[in-house]
């Protein structure tokens, strides 16, 4: 990755409902004085760093040694999910997440079982936890402490390999397809499939998706009404995150899930052609995979999705009927779909295969579909198959 060499400042406040947090993007040696004097006002107790053993060492080492010029600190290691309960803080102390998603959601269940409400830094290091979960207040078990400080420090995307820098633009393409379609087309000219940008379009991508938190999650902070948008493509992508070693990396299970509800959809009577069209146009822009890896088939993804959400990762907040999940739907982009006063639509397991026609490779092992499902594998937007089948099993419309 090429490294933009002048120094980028940026500063928002996102408010989410009777919450608000400062969100500061920044990058350069002189940087990290400022985040030591802002971090360390009012004075702690002490910086408990919760990381990791997987971050690079010169990213911890780098943290220490400017905290340390404030206050004493200490690391406390991710142990699976979680910090251990054995990490003693005081009520002074401030709890800095130091690391990706995992990370982020462990350091807000730390503060939440702790007494005395100790101050949250978020220093996410990974493009996902920038610019979408050190953003939210809702973690895989429901609502986590407002953060009294988001710090995104660039510097540490250097170090991320074009692979995972094109996961990470996840949250980028989702908030485009599912909130702010406006910026289709500006977005899709400064995607690279090779994900080999400079550090100013980075930054300019976390700033769009901060802006675009800020227009939901002022009024719906729990992300359960107007912000579930956020959690579009989100259902497909848990069930496909579940299947172990051959899971994709979230963002690839990400474009999966939206490219799976566009033509759920697209064949319910939603969303038209040219939606999904421009589904794909940007996902294929974005450059990552669009069918399923060749050792996943349909089925698994269908058994995954019949046993509910993956434990300990996010999903819609609506309780699906046994073997009907369900997903964010759009109307057309940036519309959310409403079924029965919610943004999250029950889905039938024959639709459901339809869906999962959109990214069924030639090696993907898809068993092929029978009765209605085969007829909308073949049914184009607005045909009698496609009508039939948004009838029989489709949420159709309010």
């Amino acid at each position: 990755m090429s490294v933009f060499a002048s120094p980028i400042a940026l500063d928002r406040y996102l408010v989410a409902g009777a919450a608000g947090f400062p969100v500061q993007v920044r990058h350069g040696d002189d940087s990290w004085s400022e985040l030591a004097r802002i971090a360390a006002d009012p004075a702690p107790d002490a910086f408990v760093i919760v990381t990791e053993r997987t971050l690079p060492r010169a990213h911890i080492a780098r943290v220490l040694h400017h905290l340390g010029t404030a206050a004493p600190t200490c690391v406390r290691w991710l142990t699976g999910q979680d910090v251990p309960d054995g990490a003693a803080l005081t009520p002074g102390s401030v709890i800095v997440a130091l690391g990706g998603t995992r990370v982020i959601d462990a350091a807000g269940r730390l503060a939440a079982r702790t007494g005395g409400h100790p101050r949250l830094v978020y220093l996410p290091t990974t493009l996902r936890a920038m610019s979408d979960s050190a953003l939210s207040l809702v973690g895989p078990t429901g609502p986590r402490p407002a953060p009294v400080l988001v710090r995104v420090q660039l510097d540490f995307l250097t170090t991320l390999t074009p692979e995972a820098v094109r996961s990470g633009l996840s949250a980028l393409v989702r908030n485009v397809l599912a909130v702010s379609p406006a910026f289709h087309d500006r977005v899709a000219d400064r995607l690279r499939p090779d994900a080999r940008y400079d550090l100013e379009s980075l930054a300019s991508f976390i700033a769009l998706s901060l802006d675009v938190r800020a227009t939901l999650m002022v009024y719906d902070p729990l992300e359960r009404g107007p912000a579930m948008a956020f959690h579009y493509g989100r259902t497909v992508a848990n069930a496909l995150r579940g299947l172990g070693a051959d899971a994709p990396r979230y963002g690839e299970a990400t474009a999966l899930g939206m490219l799976v509800a566009a033509r759920v959809a697209r064949l319910s009577g939603l969303l038209d052609e040219e939606g999904e069209r421009a589904h794909r146009e940007l996902v294929a822009r974005w450059g990552v995979p669009m069918e399923l890896p060749a050792t996943v088939t349909a089925d698994d993804v269908l058994g995954a999705l019949r046993r509910g959400a993956t434990p300990g990762m996010r999903s819609p907040r609506r309780t699906a009927s046994p073997g009907r999940p369900a997903l964010v739907l759009l109307d057309r982009l940036g519309e959310p779909h409403i079924e029965s006063g919610q943004p999250a639509t029950e889905v039938g397991e024959d639709l459901l295969r339809a869906g999962l026609d959109a990214i069924a490779g030639r090696g993907a092992g898809t068993s092929r579909p029978t009765g209605a499902a085969e007829a909308a594998g073949t049914a184009t937007e607005g045909s009698p198959a496609a009508r039939d089948l948004a009838t029989a099993t489709g949420p159709g419309r309010p």
